[in-house]
């Protein structure tokens, strides 16, 4: 029996706060794209949620330039039409300490916090790779899962697994498997036909490593504005998605079936909606039953394991590259920040412990 495909369209933006512009460049170009943003949700209710990109401090920049928009800002964040953290500045897992990556959630959560909900999701789009224990450091501030796109290789066989750390910790892992990744739906036209169009390419880009009758769109890049007309665009392309074409069929046959608990299922129609990560990882962990944080006692894995266990880190290079000089380019910034880490970390914090203890003020 034909169903309908779902499709979850996520309006973002990512953002590099310095890069091959200075700070301050980019900085003007974040006021700018916030304040479109805000103009856009303040008229346009259909444009119901927008992603700052998992890293608080994206705010803080805004907010030092901007400081009489922070309750208007705050509406939104609160109402949960900008979904912010849980990070403070999107990490580079290989070139900090684990204590860093662990005060980063801490900070950014808490700062997320003085804005509404923060978004829980494990959230690091553009890493360079993955550390083996970051389902470890996810868990411990509640998050379960994570969503990322570059470091996975051939060994994922759908785009949904479980992702073991060493110590058999899990999360559920949204891998954005598309060759463009976080930015497979940016500067969608906003035509009906030619939204049409690009809606159907990227479903055959993406459903066959699916596991679920709901793909993921990615509706930004870097530093990228929001898309205003993007509601009325999709509103007028659903009824011309509601059913396919003859010509289609083909297409259908080939990619548009997910074989989910044993069932083949075909879809012989589309309906695209915004949404938010939370909302697809919810959908996907619905529709392949709940998995626990851990392993049953003895190791044994749960009654429902419906889904790809991997473990270790996440370094492939055979989907999206990794950029592997970062690790030894500026060497003697890289060595500061060591250098800086080891003192908090091993001097500092400890020493002021226990001066606290001995009832120091």
């Amino acid at each position: 029996m034909a169903e309908q495909l779902n499709i979850i369209l996520v309006p973002h933006t990512h953002w590099d706060r310095e890069w091959y512009l200075t700070f301050q460049q980019f900085r003007a170009r974040l006021v700018h794209t916030i304040d479109k943003l805000l103009d856009i949700l303040d008229r346009d209710s259909n444009f119901t949620y927008f992603m700052l990109d998992g890293q608080t401090i994206v705010l803080d920049d805004y907010l030092e330039v901007q400081p009489e928009q922070e309750e208007r800002l705050k509406k939104y964040t609160r109402a949960g039409r900008i979904n912010v953290g849980p990070w403070f500045i999107q990490p580079d897992e290989f070139l900090v300490s684990g204590e860093s990556l662990i005060r980063n959630l801490q900070v950014g959560l808490q700062r997320a916090t003085e804005f509404g909900e923060p978004m829980r999701i494990g959230y690091v789009p553009d890493c360079f790779g993955h550390i083996a224990q970051l389902p470890q450091i996810l868990q411990g501030f509640g998050i379960d899962n994570a969503v990322f796109w570059r470091g996975v290789g051939a060994e994922a066989r759908k785009s949904e697994f479980l992702w073991a750390a060493p110590d058999g910790t899990r999360v559920l892992v949204i891998h954005l498997a598309d060759a463009l990744g976080y930015s497979n739906a940016r500067m969608m036209p906003l035509a009906p036909d030619e939204f049409v169009s690009r809606v159907k390419l990227l479903t055959a880009q993406i459903l066959p490593k699916a596991t679920t009758d709901t793909l993921l769109f990615m509706n930004g890049s870097d530093h990228l504005e929001p898309q205003d007309g993007l509601p009325e665009a999709i509103a007028a392309a659903n009824p011309l998605l509601a059913h396919i074409s003859p010509e289609q069929e083909k297409m259908l046959a080939e990619f548009g079936q997910v074989q989910q608990n044993g069932d083949i299922k075909h879809f012989d129609g589309i309906n695209v909606r915004i949404g938010t990560l939370p909302q697809y990882v919810e959908t996907v962990r619905s529709q392949n039953g709940k998995h626990e944080g851990r392993k049953e006692e003895g190791g044994k894995e749960g009654a429902q394991e419906d889904l790809q266990v991997l473990t270790g880190e996440m370094r492939s290079g055979q989907f999206s590259h990794l950029l592997p000089s970062v690790l030894s380019s500026r060497m003697w910034i890289k060595q500061q920040n060591a250098a800086t880490e080891h003192l908090l970390e091993h001097w500092l914090e400890p020493l002021t412990a226990w001066a606290w203890k001995l009832g120091a003020p």
